[in-house]
């Protein structure tokens, strides 16, 4: 995952001290700023930038700003058992609500091995692995899910109807890295058309249709009543399997939240669910990770297309690229980001020290 030669290497200290501050200015707690901004790192660190800090002003400090989501929200859990709760998050930034929802689902897969968690009445959360790899430490497999963006045109449709909803696992390995998925039910997620938008490039055909239901190369049209397509694309090439997956996450965020689907909520909402699974309730994690060895060995030995050196496993680049950023102790950000930056923090009156590192 080479960096983009436009991008500029911003120090991570001083990137997550401006978050904070940002955020804080809207009056979210310190606390609830700080977690913020580290889970917005955490997707940069692994190449997300999709769902990263480039989000930081105009997609969330801009809601808080207007008053669409709640810095202070009071969530609560509205219904409960031994291995199960539902809770309302008031609104509040889905990184706070999700944070305290995966948190409560851990908990309880300690005490029962299992714990699922259904949340109504939240925001956007940014990207899905950081809640499922919240149990990595607890030798838990975790699950997160969320409804998204409004923006797929189901298979016979060329309108948009139902989110981009994504699902995520996180599962201990015995290797250097955890398996990681983290997916749109798209063929992508909304943000890469917003990556290639902001750099001036065309997306590739397949990833999106216009409202005549024509493939859609130009990625500012997204607004303008075109649509993504369903994780495979065309309905002969599979488009009713991202299709059923997002219904499936539907399912278990809005209807079993009761807070309503992604067909049906209100743009700027949203509703996830999350689950935590205790290795050592289903058999020993020894045994356990043997088998998991055995599944990414065998994964490894498959024969390669020339030119291949290895194949990767889901999570497996990502973790190894946020190695090297942390050493570094910097990530890459667009210079119109940058500019977004120092615009708000004039408005704002948060100094802006995001200097470029050498």
């Amino acid at each position: 995952m080479p960096p983009d030669p436009e991008d500029r290497s911003v120090p991570i200290d001083r990137l997550l001290a401006f978050a904070e501050k940002m955020l804080q200015t809207v009056d979210v707690p310190e606390e609830d700023a700080r977690l913020t901004a580290h889970i917005l790192l955490q997707a940069d660190l692994r190449g997300i930038e999709s769902h990263g800090m480039a989000h930081l002003v105009d997609f969330y400090v801009r809601a808080l700003q207007s008053g669409r989501t709640k810095p202070r929200p009071d969530i609560s859990v509205t219904r409960e058992s031994a291995a199960a709760a539902t809770i309302d998050g008031d609104g509040g930034l889905g990184f706070v609500v999700g944070h305290h929802a995966m948190g409560l689902a851990i908990e309880k897969a300690r005490e029962t091995g299992v714990g699922i968690v259904s949340v109504g009445n939240s925001t956007h959360y940014g990207a899905g692995a950081f809640y499922g790899m919240m149990a990595l430490e607890h030798d838990m497999i975790g699950i997160s899910m969320t409804t998204g963006g409004r923006l797929m045109a189901p298979p016979g449709s060329r309108g948009q109807a139902v989110g981009t909803n994504v699902l995520s696992l996180a599962a201990p390995t015995p290797r250097s890295f955890p398996y990681v998925l983290d997916m749109a039910t798209t063929v992508v997620a909304a943000g890469k058309l917003e990556i290639a938008a902001r750099r001036g490039r065309p997306i590739p055909e397949g990833w999106a249709v216009d409202g005549a239901g024509r493939p859609l190369t130009d990625p500012t049209m997204l607004q303008s009543g075109a649509a993504l397509l369903p994780l495979g694309g065309a309905t002969d090439t599979g488009a009713y399997k991202g299709f059923g997956l997002a219904l499936m996450v539907d399912i278990l965020c809005g209807a079993l939240s009761g807070f309503g689907t992604s067909a049906e909520i209100e743009i700027g909402t949203a509703a996830h669910c999350f689950g935590a699974l205790r290795i050592e309730a289903f058999q020993p994690i020894s045994q356990y990770l043997e088998r998991m060895e055995g599944m990414i060995a065998a994964v490894k030995r498959a024969p390669k297309e020339e030119g291949i050196d290895e194949i990767h496993i889901a999570g497996e680049l990502e973790h190894a690229l946020a190695d090297e950023r942390r050493e570094a102790g910097t990530v890459p950000l667009h210079p119109a980001i940058l500019e977004g930056y120092r615009v708000a923090a004039d408005e704002f009156g948060v100094p802006f020290d995001l200097t470029e590192a050498p």
